[in-house]
Protein backbone atom coordinates (compact mmCIF):
# COMPACT_ATOMS: atom_id res chain seq x y z
CA UNK A 1 0.00 0.00 0.00
CA UNK A 2 3.10 2.22 0.84
CA UNK A 3 4.89 1.66 -2.38
CA UNK A 4 1.35 2.13 -4.50
CA UNK A 5 0.71 5.97 -2.32
CA UNK A 6 4.36 6.85 -3.23
CA UNK A 7 4.03 5.98 -6.88
CA UNK A 8 0.63 8.16 -7.21
CA UNK A 9 2.95 10.89 -5.25
CA UNK A 10 5.60 10.62 -7.72
CA UNK A 11 2.89 10.57 -10.81
CA UNK A 12 1.08 13.91 -9.60
CA UNK A 13 4.39 15.53 -8.85
CA UNK A 14 5.49 14.66 -12.29
CA UNK A 15 2.28 16.45 -13.97
CA UNK A 16 2.49 19.40 -11.73
CA UNK A 17 6.17 20.04 -12.87
CA UNK A 18 5.41 19.37 -16.40
CA UNK A 19 2.87 22.10 -16.92
CA UNK A 20 3.46 24.70 -19.85
CA UNK A 21 0.96 26.99 -20.63
CA UNK A 22 0.25 28.36 -24.48
CA UNK A 23 -2.41 31.36 -25.26
CA UNK A 24 -2.03 32.52 -28.55
CA UNK A 25 -4.44 34.37 -31.40
CA UNK A 26 -4.71 33.20 -35.18
CA UNK A 27 -5.88 34.05 -38.62
CA UNK A 28 -7.47 31.60 -40.70
CA UNK A 29 -7.16 31.44 -45.06
CA UNK A 30 -10.39 29.19 -45.89
CA UNK A 31 -13.62 28.10 -46.98
CA UNK A 32 -17.04 26.04 -47.07
CA UNK A 33 -17.43 23.23 -48.77
CA UNK A 34 -20.72 21.97 -50.20
CA UNK A 35 -23.02 22.03 -53.42
CA UNK A 36 -21.88 25.66 -54.31
CA UNK A 37 -17.97 24.80 -53.78
CA UNK A 38 -16.48 21.50 -54.61
CA UNK A 39 -12.80 22.66 -55.25
CA UNK A 40 -10.67 24.41 -52.50
CA UNK A 41 -10.42 28.17 -53.07
CA UNK A 42 -9.08 30.15 -50.16
CA UNK A 43 -11.09 33.27 -49.13
CA UNK A 44 -9.46 35.45 -47.47
CA UNK A 45 -11.77 38.01 -44.64
CA UNK A 46 -10.85 40.24 -41.71
CA UNK A 47 -13.34 37.74 -39.29
CA UNK A 48 -11.41 34.42 -40.16
CA UNK A 49 -9.66 34.60 -36.37
CA UNK A 50 -9.10 32.52 -33.50
CA UNK A 51 -7.93 32.02 -29.70
CA UNK A 52 -6.25 28.77 -28.81
CA UNK A 53 -5.45 27.60 -25.39
CA UNK A 54 -2.80 24.88 -24.82
CA UNK A 55 -1.54 22.56 -21.91
CA UNK A 56 1.66 20.82 -22.96
CA UNK A 57 1.64 17.77 -20.33
CA UNK A 58 4.57 16.68 -21.43
CA UNK A 59 7.23 16.70 -24.52
CA UNK A 60 4.66 14.96 -27.00
CA UNK A 61 1.47 15.40 -25.93
CA UNK A 62 -0.98 18.93 -25.35
CA UNK A 63 -4.22 19.42 -24.69
CA UNK A 64 -5.56 22.19 -26.34
CA UNK A 65 -8.88 24.49 -26.10
CA UNK A 66 -10.00 26.35 -29.58
CA UNK A 67 -12.42 28.79 -30.60
CA UNK A 68 -12.59 30.38 -34.81
CA UNK A 69 -14.86 32.71 -36.28
CA UNK A 70 -15.15 32.09 -40.32
CA UNK A 71 -16.72 34.01 -43.00
CA UNK A 72 -17.19 32.28 -46.58
CA UNK A 73 -19.51 33.71 -48.62
CA UNK A 74 -23.16 33.84 -46.73
CA UNK A 75 -22.05 31.46 -44.31
CA UNK A 76 -20.43 32.95 -40.76
CA UNK A 77 -19.54 30.59 -38.25
CA UNK A 78 -18.29 29.94 -34.41
CA UNK A 79 -16.29 26.91 -33.71
CA UNK A 80 -15.86 25.86 -30.51
CA UNK A 81 -13.35 23.30 -30.08
CA UNK A 82 -11.10 20.67 -27.69
CA UNK A 83 -8.59 18.20 -28.40
CA UNK A 84 -4.94 17.20 -28.48
CA UNK A 85 -1.98 17.34 -30.15
CA UNK A 86 0.34 14.94 -30.82
CA UNK A 87 3.81 16.07 -31.22
CA UNK A 88 6.14 13.90 -33.53
CA UNK A 89 9.05 14.63 -31.96
CA UNK A 90 10.03 15.84 -28.49
CA UNK A 91 9.18 20.02 -27.87
CA UNK A 92 10.64 21.24 -24.77
CA UNK A 93 9.91 24.94 -24.31
CA UNK A 94 11.12 25.18 -20.61
CA UNK A 95 15.19 24.52 -21.23
CA UNK A 96 16.33 27.35 -22.70
CA UNK A 97 19.26 24.63 -24.31
CA UNK A 98 17.07 22.49 -25.40
CA UNK A 99 17.25 21.72 -29.00
CA UNK A 100 13.70 20.51 -29.00
CA UNK A 101 11.87 23.52 -29.66
CA UNK A 102 10.36 22.36 -33.34
CA UNK A 103 8.08 19.37 -34.15
CA UNK A 104 5.27 18.69 -36.58
CA UNK A 105 1.91 17.49 -34.76
CA UNK A 106 -1.33 15.91 -35.63
CA UNK A 107 -4.38 17.38 -34.08
CA UNK A 108 -7.92 15.33 -33.05
CA UNK A 109 -10.58 17.28 -31.65
CA UNK A 110 -14.01 16.96 -30.89
CA UNK A 111 -16.03 20.35 -32.34
CA UNK A 112 -19.14 21.74 -32.69
CA UNK A 113 -20.09 24.88 -34.72
CA UNK A 114 -22.90 27.77 -34.52
CA UNK A 115 -23.60 28.69 -38.40
CA UNK A 116 -25.68 31.69 -39.76
CA UNK A 117 -26.72 31.19 -43.70
CA UNK A 118 -28.30 34.74 -43.66
CA UNK A 119 -31.89 33.54 -41.97
CA UNK A 120 -31.27 32.13 -38.71
CA UNK A 121 -28.46 30.72 -36.59
CA UNK A 122 -28.05 26.98 -36.32
CA UNK A 123 -26.18 24.64 -34.65
CA UNK A 124 -24.22 21.63 -36.07
CA UNK A 125 -21.38 18.74 -34.59
CA UNK A 126 -18.02 18.76 -36.62
CA UNK A 127 -15.82 15.99 -37.26
CA UNK A 128 -12.12 17.83 -37.32
CA UNK A 129 -8.64 16.71 -38.07
CA UNK A 130 -5.61 18.78 -38.80
CA UNK A 131 -2.01 18.46 -39.21
CA UNK A 132 0.58 21.16 -37.95
CA UNK A 133 4.21 22.56 -37.56
CA UNK A 134 5.16 24.45 -34.39
CA UNK A 135 8.54 26.39 -33.35
CA UNK A 136 9.18 27.84 -30.35
CA UNK A 137 11.07 31.23 -30.64
CA UNK A 138 12.69 32.71 -27.66
CA UNK A 139 11.72 32.02 -24.10
CA UNK A 140 8.32 33.17 -23.99
CA UNK A 141 6.66 32.61 -28.13
CA UNK A 142 6.09 30.36 -29.94
CA UNK A 143 4.47 30.24 -33.60
CA UNK A 144 2.15 27.40 -35.73
CA UNK A 145 1.06 26.87 -38.52
CA UNK A 146 -1.94 24.35 -39.07
CA UNK A 147 -4.27 22.82 -41.58
CA UNK A 148 -7.47 21.54 -40.41
CA UNK A 149 -10.47 20.19 -42.49
CA UNK A 150 -13.99 19.53 -40.84
CA UNK A 151 -16.60 17.82 -42.27
CA UNK A 152 -19.90 19.13 -40.89
CA UNK A 153 -23.06 16.69 -40.26
CA UNK A 154 -25.10 18.87 -41.89
CA UNK A 155 -26.34 20.15 -45.17
CA UNK A 156 -26.89 23.42 -45.05
CA UNK A 157 -23.44 25.33 -44.78
CA UNK A 158 -23.37 26.74 -48.01
CA UNK A 159 -27.27 28.05 -47.64
CA UNK A 160 -28.09 25.20 -50.67
CA UNK A 161 -30.05 22.22 -48.89
CA UNK A 162 -30.65 18.63 -50.86
CA UNK A 163 -32.01 16.64 -48.51
CA UNK A 164 -29.44 15.80 -46.04
CA UNK A 165 -27.69 13.70 -49.10
CA UNK A 166 -24.74 15.23 -48.58
CA UNK A 167 -22.80 16.62 -45.76
CA UNK A 168 -20.86 19.85 -45.68
CA UNK A 169 -17.32 20.49 -44.82
CA UNK A 170 -14.97 23.37 -44.18
CA UNK A 171 -11.64 24.07 -43.82
CA UNK A 172 -8.69 26.70 -42.93
CA UNK A 173 -5.36 26.91 -42.99
CA UNK A 174 -3.97 29.32 -39.91
CA UNK A 175 -0.58 31.08 -38.58
CA UNK A 176 -0.47 31.31 -35.19
CA UNK A 177 1.78 33.29 -32.41
CA UNK A 178 1.63 31.89 -28.95
CA UNK A 179 2.53 33.42 -25.61
CA UNK A 180 4.22 30.76 -23.47
CA UNK A 181 3.69 30.97 -19.60
CA UNK A 182 3.33 29.03 -15.98
CA UNK A 183 6.59 27.52 -15.98
CA UNK A 184 6.23 26.21 -11.82
CA UNK A 185 9.57 27.35 -9.96
CA UNK A 186 12.78 25.15 -10.62
CA UNK A 187 11.16 23.31 -14.17
CA UNK A 188 14.19 24.23 -16.12
CA UNK A 189 15.48 21.75 -14.03
CA UNK A 190 12.98 18.67 -14.29
CA UNK A 191 13.73 15.46 -16.11
CA UNK A 192 10.31 15.35 -18.12
CA UNK A 193 10.91 18.57 -19.54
Amino acid sequence: MRKLVYLLLLFFIQIGFSQVYEAGITYNLGNVMGEKNQTFPITTSSKNWGIVLKKNMNPRIAYRFGLNLMESGVTQLAEISAGIDFNFKDYNLIRTNSTNKQTPYLILEAASIFYNTRTETKFAVVLPMGIGYKYGIGKNLAASLEAKVRAAFTDDLDNIETNKSTLDAYYYIGASIYYTFGWPKGSKNQIRF
